[in-house]
């Protein structure tokens, strides 16, 4: 794809130079003939950031926080039932409600429940994202979960609790499917690493609201309020989500898709170019947009996926989406998300309040750690930081599973295995929670993002089904000898991210139709070039 003309001299001529993998685009060193030289992934987004530098604290930038802060809350709802799940299955009045005993398969079939109804929703996700808007999806979605909510909280039987948990996964899956494409296409350019990276960071926010609310209510009750009251606060987030959406800005990307170019201009000006349509920046990604629109324009309808792999780039994007999906989901957390008190429990920790208590605490660090990693994002790139945090996490297992086997004998080392625990969770967090939906919608083409996102959830789904009954199952029969199995794994995932995943930081989401039409995408992606900008903001050399 072509870039369009941008007023910087130079920047309209190199337009297949703009790839790399070092991503340094605001990394900026002065030389002595007062010029900036910039390792950029991209000559014409550093040169038109460089005409006209964003103001960070303008009043268009703080309402445009205010905006990804509240679609960042969309992501809350799969972390609250993470932990709300794992702490209320601790729980007698829990256990004695439905007639439970906190592992094996019957808990496997509760959890997973939840999943299968994310699996349901995929037919739909791209029907009304595509058809009637982010925002509609993300109204409907979170309207869905508050029924749900209603359904599992009022339940007495194991078959209402598990019908509710149905209708929780297949509104959370409708309202997840949007949000992180809302937020990745409304994110500043400039900053869209650590603004749309934030989104799956508010995972945690959610598990930590679950943690403390199911710790609170078991302290303090003891009748089957104990798991209802956190239940029913699981409807707090979506609430606020369905309402405040209604008076937020549509996607400008889509706005494009559907001919309403005027509506969309004015959302890029307004947000990207602090009111200015004739922004260096905001022209640059709107006729990006219209150029690949005009290049990609295909009628399907909702119900045909063949768009996704219809062509060499489009399955190399589905490659990546679907990597993210199974990576994201079997690297070891959804052992420590869903079962941690039974880890702890293993480790001869038998105490249920300070099971509970262990469990509030972890998010904390988990989110603290996320939450630095997005910040690195546009620095460090996305392929270093999931390789670092995967290798952390490596160590961070071997640790668990040494501690945790030897505290069946050494009762004082179980407090090894809380330390592996929080590190762990700290450095996947830190390296990996702030792409796990970044980079799949980043991978993904305007045009087959909402698609592309339904089937992300459902291939997400997937692992989780066959990973959290698995591992229902597997911590039963075979207790810590377990984690082995992840041990291996995340070795797989280091080596495949390495020799496969490609750069997607550094670059406008339209430039990465150029990296998957490539012959060897991943290496396309990791090219350097090195742009000298002088103090007006125009580029005088260029260094491939």
């Amino acid at each position: 794809m072509s870039t369009p003309k941008i007023d910087a001299p130079g920047a309209e001529h190199n337009e297949q130079t703009e790839q790399v993998l070092e991503v340094r685009t605001m990394d900026e060193k002065f030389n002595g003939d007062k010029t900036t030289e910039v390792v950029a992934a991209s000559v014409a987004l550093a040169a038109a950031i460089a005409l006209q530098k964003p103001r960070l604290l303008s009043k268009n930038m703080l309402k445009l926080y205010a905006i990804m802060s509240v679609g960042y809350l969309v992501s809350t709802l799969n972390g609250f039932d993470s932990s709300l799940m794992g702490s209320i299955n601790a729980m007698t009045p829990y256990q004695k409600t439905f007639g439970l005993s906190g592992a094996g398969s019957s808990t496997g079939l509760i959890f997973i429940i939840y999943n299968l109804g994310q699996i349901a929703a995929f037919p739909f996700c791209g029907f009304i994202a595509d058809g009637y808007g982010r925002r509609a999806c993300i109204f409907v979605g979170c309207l869905i979960v508050l029924i749900g909510t209603a359904i599992q909280a009022t339940a007495n039987a194991r078959s209402q609790f598990m019908g509710g948990r149905f209708v929780l996964g297949l509104g959370a899956a409708l309202a997840s499917a949007a949000g992180p494409a809302y937020t990745v296409e409304l994110a500043h350019p400039a900053y869209r690493g650590t603004m749309a990276g934030m989104y799956n960071n508010f995972w945690w926010l959610g598990n930590i609201l679950a943690g403390w609310t199911t710790y609170g209510a078991n302290k303090n009750l003891t009748s089957s309020w104990a798991w209802r009251i956190p239940t029913v606060v699981q409807a707090g987030m979506p609430a606020i989500v369905m309402v405040l959406i209604l008076f937020f800005p549509e996607s400008p990307r889509w706005l494009i898709a559907h001919d309403r170019r005027e509506e969309a201009l004015a959302v890029f000006a307004k947000y990207h170019g602090d009111g200015d349509e004739n922004s260096p920046l905001v022209q640059l990604e709107y006729h990006e947009v219209i150029e690949l629109l005009h290049q990609t324009k295909n009628e399907n309808p909702w119900w045909d996926f063949s768009e996704l792999v219809n062509t060499r780039g489009a399955r190399y994007r589905l490659y990546m989406v679907i990597g993210m999906s199974f990576f994201g989901q079997w690297s070891g957390n959804n052992v420590v998300s869903y079962f941690m008190p039974e880890m702890i429990e293993n480790a001869g920790i038998t105490d249920k309040n300070k099971q509970l208590l262990i469990n509030a605490i972890n998010p904390i660090f988990s989110m603290m750690g996320a939450m630095y990693g997005a910040t690195l994002l546009d620095k460090l790139g996305r392929r270093f930081m999931m390789l670092a945090g995967l290798t952390g996490a490596l160590a961070s297992y071997i640790m668990l599973t040494a501690f945790t086997a030897s505290a069946e004998k050494h009762a004082s080392l179980s407090y090894g295995v809380i330390v592996s625990i929080f590190l762990f969770g700290i450095i996947f967090a830190w390296g990996f929670t702030p792409l796990q939906t970044l980079y799949a919608v980043e991978c993904l083409e305007n045009r087959t993002r909402a698609k592309g996102s339904g089937l992300n959830f459902l291939f997400l789904n997937v692992a989780m089904v066959v990973n959290t009954y698995g591992i229902s199952v597997g911590i039963a029969k075979i207790g810590w000898k377990l984690y082995i199995v992840y041990i291996v794994w995340i070795c797989i995932e280091i080596a495949t991210i390495y020799f496969f995943f490609v750069e997607t930081a550094g670059k406008t989401l339209e430039e990465m139709s150029d990296i998957f039409n490539a012959d060897n995408p991943r290496k396309e992606s990791t090219k350097k070039t090195r742009v000298e900008i002088d103090e007006s903001g125009q580029v005088v050399h260029i260094d491939a």
